[in-house]
């Protein structure tokens, strides 16, 4: 009995110190190790602008309102110690590890560069790379199509992946400083590229915007002749990256530039993050990381992809809703691939285009034969007092027509000094 009794107590106490011992997998309480979560959105803040009486720059200088971002600059700091593993999966076929691809116009001692790693380690953390996957996803309807249009131009491959770092690949994106859609340009930079006036805002247009956007590019590369300084122009401006070349004596070398200080802050990261985002997306296998493989979606690229559409022309103001319906079709995917058309309605006396799924002219024609066009509409101001019912009364329409023709809601609130468009009756 003694034995057992003695038997019992040894267990128990050989129990309670093995309890007390830390398990080495934990970590103790009193680690006080940094651990900085990314915001969910990308982009730096707005550098303080260079002076210049230059033209405003083309390219936004801050993020869309609706994802203002402050980066985190802790996190960042994080990142440049941040050891990642190299994630390379096995090739299926033989077993060797993926070969890291070659991207156009960009050296591997270009790849390799410090400010390049940073953004590509930071895509790389698992949340990072959630939201660029669900970028580019999301995107794909318009980011094949401009992938066809930089490869027909002989482009950098990575101008692709440019409206990443502008605007998310958001169609609809507006910063605070009024750049607007997926290139995001300004109004005041919007001539000779595309067309800005009470009834058409093409910078809304996904596909118009991209030819825009291209353009100007190919003018940055003609007058710097060299794609990073085009790239960065984009961003700051070719005055301020004109004068940021003078005050550095002349040294055309976007990297030089940016680790002397002679460009902002914003713009100096601007090129890394777009190479790092390229990167990432051409070499998915190559590092692991869960985003669309850049070489298999080209195989999508067909018909809405690729901007096959079919086109009517028109020099009155039609209505895009009443055209839908008129075809038998979801007035919304008709909206959706005429985005320019801010009153929902074509100019009323200029050429307009309306762009059609391919194999509906015929179908458009017809209804089109059907329809009446909207007279030039009346300009009213509005003032204290007024009422979208006792407007509509003054002039003998409908409050349906007036929100139709404006594009608002029967219930808005009208602010003194808002211009309203008043339909014919």
């Amino acid at each position: 009995m003694k034995k057992l009794l003695f038997f019992f107590a040894a267990l128990i106490i050989c129990t309670s110190l093995y309890a007390e011992e830390k398990d080495p997998r934990v970590k103790p309480e009193d680690d006080n190790s940094a651990v900085v979560e990314a915001l969910e959105t990308t982009g730096s803040p707005a550098a303080e602008p260079l002076a210049s009486d230059d033209a405003a720059p083309l390219s936004f200088t801050e993020e869309p309102m609706e994802e203002e971002v402050v980066e985190d600059e802790a996190f960042l700091e994080l990142l440049k110690t941040a050891l990642l593993p190299e994630l390379h999966p096995l090739d299926k076929e033989n077993g060797a590890p993926p070969e890291h691809i070659a991207i156009s116009f960009i050296s591997d001692e270009e790849i390799a560069k410090p400010e390049v790693e940073r953004f590509r380690k930071m895509y790389l953390s698992p949340k990072w790379s959630a939201l660029l996957r669900g970028y580019l996803e999301s995107a794909m309807e318009y980011r094949l199509f401009v992938r066809k249009a930089v490869s027909d131009r002989q482009m950098p491959e990575m101008l692709e992946y440019l409206p990443v770092v502008e605007s998310n690949y958001k169609t609809s994106a507006k910063s605070r400083s009024g750049a607007i859609g997926m290139w995001q340009f300004m109004a005041n930079s919007v001539w000779p590229f595309l067309t800005l006036n009470d009834f058409v805002d093409e910078r809304l247009d996904p596909w118009k915007s991209t030819d825009a956007a291209l353009r100007k590019l190919t003018d940055n590369y003609n007058i710097f002749n060299d794609w990073l300084l085009a790239i960065g122009a984009y961003n700051c401006g070719v005055g301020a990256m004109n004068r940021a070349i003078k005050r550095a004596g002349g040294v055309k070398d976007f990297w030089y530039l940016a680790e002397n200080g002679y460009l902002s802050k914003q713009t100096a990261e601007y090129v890394p993050k777009l190479i790092a985002i390229a990167d990432l997306a051409i070499n998915s296998e190559y590092y692991g990381i869960d985003i669309p493989n850049h070489k298999e979606e080209y195989e999508l690229l067909e018909n809405e992809k690729n901007g096959n559409f079919d086109y009517l022309t028109v020099h009155k103001a039609y209505s895009i809703n009443q055209l839908a319906q008129e075809m038998r079709m979801d007035p919304a995917t008709l909206k959706r691939l005429n985005p320019s058309y801010t009153m929902g309605m074509t100019h009323p006396s200029k050429a307009s285009e309306i762009r059609l799924p391919l194999g509906m002219k015929q179908s458009a024609e017809d209804a089109l034969a059907n329809l009446t066009p909207v007279e030039f509409p009346l300009k009213y101001t509005v003032v204290a007092g007024d009422s979208l019912w006792s407007i509509s009364r003054k002039y003998k329409t409908t409050v349906n027509a007036i929100c139709e023709l404006n594009g608002i809601k029967e219930n808005a609130i009208l602010k003194i000094g808002k211009i309203l468009y008043i339909p014919s009756k």
